[in-house]
């Protein structure tokens, strides 16, 4: 693919990117905290925490000691996809929700679907594997139901919402959107942890089924 009919499904997975998600996740959250929505705040800080660490954990679980699947092409959880299904819903919500509503059910299908679409650009780019993408988008999902079960009625704080969408207008820049070397130092603990020099690769775990076939 060329850089030029790259270029929109870069600006796309950028949304996905910790160095976009996470400056929008703090924007929403001090919202919540202002409109006093804190137990939902609560829920959410704690269901990111544990949606984190399990990508984490499955990323250094294949980079450090190879553990993956090759028939499923899994080498760990699109991160990318798990933050943009947990955080966007949430930002769409606050976006059209009305104040006499615990949430807005478009707004949230909305969120939803834009992290979709991070999930597919992730598998265009040769960045993950479906099977990682849908992870990711499941992973997402599960925290942004958990929220939505915590949410009330209040009126979400103005400008808010707006000051997180201009935060996204990073993903037009892929060096300011990428100003978190996120992978780098998943690579760098994987190998502290594993004591190994080079990292497993999806080249590694593809070999086998290869041999297999041949």
């Amino acid at each position: 693919m060329s850089l030029h009919a790259a270029y929109p499904w870069l600006v796309i997975t950028h949304l996905g990117a910790a160095s976009i998600m996470l400056p929008v996740f703090t924007v929403i959250a001090a919202g919540l905290w202002l409109a006093g929505q804190k137990s939902t705040l609560r829920v959410w800080l704690l269901a990111m925490t544990v949606g984190i660490f399990i990508v984490l954990a499955s990323k250094i679980a294949f980079i450090g000691w190879g553990w993956g699947n090759a028939f499923l092409d899994f080498t760990g959880i699109s991160g990318h996809t798990m933050l943009a299904t947990a955080v966007l819903p949430v930002w769409t919500n606050q976006l059209l929700v009305r104040s006499d509503r615990r949430f807005s059910l478009p707004g949230i299908l909305l969120g939803l679907a834009i992290a979709a679409t991070v999930g597919v650009s992730r598998w265009i780019l040769g960045a993950h594997s479906p099977s990682e993408v849908i992870a990711g988008w499941l992973l997402g999902l599960a925290i942004v139901l958990i929220v939505c079960r915590t949410m009330n009625a209040q009126r979400p704080v103005q400008g808010v919402a707006g000051l997180a969408g201009l935060l996204m207008l990073l993903a037009f820049s892929p060096s300011l959107s990428a100003y978190f070397p996120t992978h780098r130092w998943e690579v760098e603990l994987a190998l502290t942890l594993s004591g190994r020099t080079q990292p497993f690769v999806r080249q590694t775990l593809q070999r086998p089924l290869r041999s297999h076939g041949e």
